[in-house]
């Protein structure tokens, strides 16, 4: 199964994201900067992510805390939503038969 990770805001010290099943459910949420509550602390904090594209270190995470199964395929949104829209597609040209 494909999940995208979507960066929803990236400024002045604030950054959230989340990470989305095909079904375009959010099954995760990445906080960082002044994003956190006050006893919060970031996945790249703790070690899990080295920065906040580290896609690795999050479905690393993700897998080992069950929310991502083991198989599971973590990608960045564009390449997230062009592999979607590859399998909508059909496998023949407009007015061919199939």
């Amino acid at each position: 199964m494909k999940y995208g990770y979507y960066i929803d805001l990236n400024e002045r010290g604030a950054f959230e994201a989340d990470v989305r099943d095909e079904a375009g459910r959010t099954v995760y949420e990445v906080r960082a900067g002044t994003s956190l509550g006050e006893d919060e602390s970031s996945l790249v904090d703790d070690g899990f992510m080295r920065h906040l594209q580290d896609l690795d270190g999050l479905a690393t995470y993700l897998k080992s805390m069950g929310v991502l199964p083991e198989d599971a395929d973590l990608m960045p949104m564009a390449e997230f939503e062009e592999a979607l829209n590859d399998r909508e597609e059909p496998d023949h040209a407009p007015g061919s038969t199939p």
